[in-house]
């Protein structure tokens, strides 16, 4: 057996995150932000904090949802075998031990014997094995997480310490996916008692907190597992979470969230309005906090597989007629980056020379459009064999990140060189229907991860969406070079061959069109009276080490 407790680093794609904006703090890093906040002095015990959001929640079980605003709660609620530290090194929380074949196939993880579910059952190796079992599972209908385990075949528990997992191939990603929330570890007798429909509203976790209840479209109310002790080893206490309490209201108007925050009746809000960043920076009684997250930034999806972007020239031309920039500038105030490929900047394996790679030209686009064959009408609009330039660009309601605004933005970019733009702003489940069904030529979409095989969940062809299937292959790819280049990408466990791989994906990617960087994903909050908030390695935040000032 190689063991890899040591150095990761060198087999595994890391993550490297950067602190965008912090009053009160240097902004080198996330666990900064941490430093910062907690400046305060000793933590004081007890207390109920509020936090608002800015969105609904889709559900808890970190098996199942796909949804960045789900696991900020999952993170509080939930454990993982492993963490990253500050210098984005894999070390135990969970699991005291592991290590790994020289096949690449077999992991063994040695677990903590001292752990219980909130349910008060043990917390063992039967466990890590039924979360395994339960992600791969059909039924289970895993959104994202069954992405995180790619290959994974089987595991065994000979004892209640020792787990032993097999993958069909090898998978690089596996160790650093393991510290994701989506990863999180369930309750096998609390899963298993109910329905999955309900299981998702109150989950079971062995983590600081724990879910006391949950009112759609309002609120989720967590309360202090007073049993915790095996916090991971960079948190700053052991023992249960100072919080006694934590809310987290939806309040989805970021002018009431600002007034509630600057009045002191909620202790945090997330999703600053970036018109407010200045004034939040300069206000004593708050503190800024944004930390960029790795992964996927936010992209526009152009479906390939069906309509007029079947044609690249047509996606090409789409995309010169988009005036990216300016659409940033304007909207987000030079609060988040702009975006240029399907991975965003802090990601390992980023490949810088995307940057540039494509301009906003509108005069190029009509050219492209009328080599295509696609001909201006009287009305502006373009057709080629009596058939309109028609598409249909879906996108999520409520306006979340401003992703609304941009649509109505780059619908007006895209009619101006002859498309013919049919916005839609749906709700959830509406919108899952669609993308299931295919029934959409342009989607928006990011996704945060500590890896760049998040690139497989977006192009490779098993995670095209279907009826009754969600995915995040929104392009609907099915490239044998793209998909080759991902399969490299997991089973190489040598940097420069993971680098090349994903490189390969993104450079394709962007020639061909198939989606188009926008704004790289940027988690904000404005505190008051709320210190030791600290962040994972994906720009999560982390409570358990937070306190109410006095």
């Amino acid at each position: 057996m190689l063991s890899t407790r040591r150095s990761l680093i060198g087999m595994l794609a890391v993550t490297v995150l950067a602190l965008t904006g912090c009053s009160g703090a240097d902004g080198s890093g996330a666990a900064d932000a941490g430093a910062a906040a907690g400046e305060g002095g000793a933590p004081v015990e007890g207390g109920s904090m509020t936090f608002a959001v800015d969105s609904p929640f889709l559900g808890f079980d970190p098996n199942v949802t796909p949804a960045a605003q789900d696991a900020r709660v999952i993170r509080q609620v939930f454990d993982n075998l492993l963490y990253l530290d500050e210098n984005r090194e894999l070390q135990p929380w969970l699991a005291t031990d592991w290590a790994v074949s020289e096949d690449g196939l077999t992991y063994t993880f040695t677990v903590r014997e001292d752990v219980t579910f909130h349910d008060g059952t043990a917390f063992d190796a039967d466990a890590v094995c039924y979360n395994l079992d339960r992600i791969k599972d059909p039924d289970t209908a895993s959104i994202y997480a069954i992405g995180l385990i790619g290959p994974y075949e089987s595991c065994e528990a000979p004892d209640a310490t020792t787990a032993v997992v097999t993958m069909s191939a090898p998978y690089a990603p596996f160790l650093n996916n393991l510290t994701s929330p989506f990863l999180g570890l369930n309750s096998p007798a609390a899963a298993e008692s109910t329905t999955p429909e309900d299981y998702t509203l109150a989950p079971v976790g062995s983590g600081p907190f724990r879910i006391e209840s949950y009112t759609p479209n309002d609120r989720v109310v967590l309360s202090r597992y007073d049993d915790y002790d095996w916090a991971p080893g960079n948190a700053e206490h052991s023992g249960p979470a100072h919080l006694e309490e934590m809310t987290f209201q939806i309040v989805a108007d970021s002018t009431v969230r600002m007034g509630s925050v600057r009045g002191g009746e909620v202790n945090g809000i997330s999703a600053v309005p970036e018109e407010e960043v200045a004034a939040v920076e300069n206000d004593p009684n708050l503190m800024y906090v944004a930390t960029t997250q790795s992964g996927a930034p936010y992209q526009l999806h152009f479906n390939t597989a069906d309509g007029p972007f079947e044609d690249q020239a047509v996606r090409q031309a789409a995309r010169a007629a988009l005036d990216i920039d300016s659409a940033v500038e304007a909207l987000y105030m030079g609060a988040r980056e702009r975006a240029w490929g399907p991975l965003s900047p802090p990601t390992i394996d980023y490949d810088e020379s995307v940057e540039g790679s494509f301009d906003f030209d509108p005069a190029a686009a009509a050219q492209l459009l009328e080599d295509a064959g696609w001909s201006e009408g009287a009305d502006g609009v373009r057709t080629k064999g009596g058939e309109r330039l028609e598409i249909v660009y879906a996108e999520g309601s409520p306006n979340r990140e401003k992703r609304q605004d941009l649509a109505t933005f780059f619908e007006e970019n895209l009619e101006a060189v002859g498309f013919d733009v049919e916005v839609l702003f749906e709700q959830t489940a509406q919108l899952q229907t669609r993308q299931q069904e295919g029934a959409y030529d342009v989607l928006g979409l990011s996704l945060v991860a500590v890896d760049p095989n998040v690139l497989f969940q977006m192009y490779d062809p098993a995670f095209q969406p279907q009826p009754g299937q969600s995915g995040f292959n929104f392009s609907r790819t099915d490239v044998p070079e793209i998909t080759e280049a991902l399969a490299t990408g997991q089973e190489a466990t040598d940097d420069a061959a993971r680098a090349d791989a994903y490189q390969r994906v993104q450079q394709q990617v962007i020639e061909e069109a198939r989606s188009v960087g926008i704004y790289v994903p940027t988690y904000s909050v404005a505190l008051n009276g709320l210190e030791g908030l600290r962040f994972d390695a994906e720009g999560y935040p982390i409570y358990y080490d937070a306190y109410l000032s006095e």
